[in-house]
């Protein structure tokens, strides 16, 4: 089995990860990790048996890398992205791709101009629930879809960011919205503030109009309860899912109304529809680990993957409309 030789710019809070993850894959050999915090670098590759290094460039000189994960703080991505470009390396770049729309075109170019792949780690397209909410809506299940509604909602993170909610949190539910719905928006409005972080926008509601249908999305960096959902609605089915339990249950028949009065409370507050409830079977699995095997698959066989710089620079223009 050929193997892909991998190292990972950025060993923080998500970087870590990307190492957990390429050290335990089999077509894999994890060559370096680089953090400008040294000391954090080399703690993680005595721990994963790899070499460390602070700056890149004496990474790149030094090692023979295939492939690199890019999970630095969003505005150094662009010029570490073009600079592993231009020295022939295979990219997954955190989300979302860039801070700019002229940034993430320069990637883009790039990427064609040294024939390079370019995958942007939007992690919720692997989300085993997701995957089994496109196979529902590929069957025709939900007939016409006419509301995603999406609530991605928390405390403050530990670590303040250089974005705001609309690029940390929303940019995830757009990109869903735009895949579940294989279409782009023809409207965008959305509603920001700031709240507890005052040097950002820390919550937003934001409504896209597609072609069919209406997504509504709710962010915030204020609900101390963790909270990762959506409801599907259509005009056959709905369908609810959760993130983080990996859950899809599905109603069928929703339209079916009920002719019979009601005869007590409880058929009062459940409604007028008869539900068919169905638990979709969710395969769950970590949703990195099943992102990372498709970027490799993607490198290994020369592959342009749908999640490209293209559909990233696509979700960006949405998310700095807001």
């Amino acid at each position: 089995m050929k193997k892909i030789n991998v190292a990972v710019i950025g060993t923080g809070n998500m970087g870590q990860h990307h190492v957990r993850v390429y050290s335990r894959m089999n077509n894999t050999n994890l060559v370096a990790v680089c953090d400008q915090d040294i000391k954090r670098a080399q703690k993680i590759a005595q721990e994963y048996g790899c070499t460390s290094y602070q700056h890149y460039h004496d990474m790149i000189a030094s090692e023979k890398i295939d492939a690199v994960s890019i999970a630095v703080p969003t505005f150094l991505h662009h010029k570490i992205s073009l600079d592993m470009l231009e020295n022939g390396k295979h990219l997954l770049i955190e989300k979302p791709i860039s801070t700019t729309l002229k940034e993430a075109q320069d990637i883009i170019d790039s990427s064609k101009k040294n024939k390079r792949i370019v995958m942007v780690g939007h992690i919720e397209r692997f989300n085993p629930a997701i995957i089994e909410l496109k196979k529902l809506i590929s069957k025709d299940i939900f007939g016409k879809i006419i509301t995603l509604n999406t609530k991605r909602v928390g405390g403050v993170p530990s670590q303040i960011k250089n974005a705001n909610v609309m690029l940390d949190l929303a940019i995830h539910d757009i990109d869903i919205s735009n895949y579940l719905l294989d279409d782009l928006p023809n409207k965008v409005m959305g509603f920001k503030s700031k709240n507890v972080i005052k040097e950002q926008e820390d919550s937003a509601i934001i409504l896209l109009k597609y072609r069919d249908s209406i997504s509504v999305i709710e962010n915030n960096w204020i609900t101390p309860v963790k909270v990762r959902t959506l409801d599907i609605t259509g005009t056959k089915a709905f369908a609810r899912l959760d993130y983080i339990k990996q859950s899809l249950f599905l109603y069928a028949d929703n339209f079916n109304i009920q002719k019979k009065p009601y005869y007590n409370y409880k058929e009062f507050i459940n409604g007028t529809a008869t539900k068919i409830k169905q638990k979709i079977h969710v395969k769950k699995a970590e949703p990195l680990k099943l992102e990372l095997e498709h970027f490799i698959d993607y490198v290994i066989h020369n592959k342009q993957p749908e999640m490209d710089a293209k559909t990233a620079y696509n979700v960006l223009n949405i998310a700095l409309k807001l």
